[in-house]
């Protein structure tokens, strides 16, 4: 008979394991004397299924710590990507306020690239008059200067030479979009024309005809660069004083055929 005391965990008794002696004793009556109250007498073989349950179990604890251990970190780093999808879309917020605010300057600048062309353009063509204007002006210098020539003999050869150089100014104001206005002949326009002088004309001639040109006037494309002074024509006295006569006549014959229809009445 083998006696082998063991004290598992939560139970405090004794165990005795009895083999094929103990067995065989109690069959054949022999005394095996009183055992403790406490003892639990069990097989070799339930010994070590239950062993082997006890190891599993520890195996089974062992993991379950690590499962729990593993758990714990998985939601710690769950907590942790949570902060940091917060953090993401707080990011992509701000993400898309800076790209809002990014084209807005972008559109600006656009516009104020726009704006600087155009304003740039805009100066180049006011220097661009004000030089063409300077430039108008010293060719009708040329052309009286030429005018005088051709009336004063001897000067043949000096005058085709200033010939010349009157046809180059005029090539090059012309290249620029310079063109001379035609005026005279034509009916006075305020916006074309500047009024130096009034005329009075024979009575074929319009009222507010343009009859003399005094100084050429010029167009930059088909802007007015310099208006034309010009002498314009009125009507005669007499041509006034015969037509004031004819409609006093005209108002007198009205009124008496006004008085015969009244009389016969």
């Amino acid at each position: 008979m083998v006696f082998m005391p063991r004290r598992e965990k939560g139970d405090m008794r004794s165990m005795v394991f009895e083999d094929i002696f103990d067995r065989y004793s109690s069959d054949r009556g022999v005394s095996r004397g009183r055992r403790s109250p406490e003892s639990v007498i069990i097989s070799k073989k339930d010994y070590d299924a239950l062993k082997a349950k006890v190891e599993r179990y520890e195996a089974l604890e062992e993991a379950h710590k690590k499962v729990k251990t593993r758990n714990d970190q998985l939601l710690k780093e769950l907590d942790d990507m949570k902060d940091d999808a917060r953090g993401f879309k707080k990011l992509q917020e701000e993400k898309e306020q800076f790209l809002k605010q990014l084209l807005q300057v972008r559109a600006d600048f656009e516009n104020h690239k726009k704006r600087e062309v155009r304003e740039g353009a805009r100066y180049k063509q006011y220097v661009l008059e004000g030089f063409l204007l300077k430039l108008v002006g010293h060719y009708d210098d040329l052309l009286r200067a030429l005018n005088l020539m051709k009336m004063l003999e001897g000067m043949e050869g000096i005058r085709k030479g200033f010939e010349i150089v009157v046809r180059n100014f005029e090539k090059v104001i012309t290249e620029e979009g310079v063109v001379p206005m035609e005026s005279e002949g034509h009916k006075f326009d305020p916006y074309k024309h500047e009024a130096m002088l009034v005329e009075e004309c024979r009575d074929d001639i319009p009222e507010n005809t343009i009859v003399e040109v005094l100084d050429k006037g010029y167009y930059l494309c088909d802007k007015v660069l310099r208006p034309a002074k010009v002498k314009i024509s009125k009507p005669s006295r007499r041509s006034g004083e015969s037509n004031h006569s004819q409609e006093s006549s005209l108002q007198e014959q009205t009124l008496q055929k006004k008085t015969r229809l009244i009389s016969n009445n």
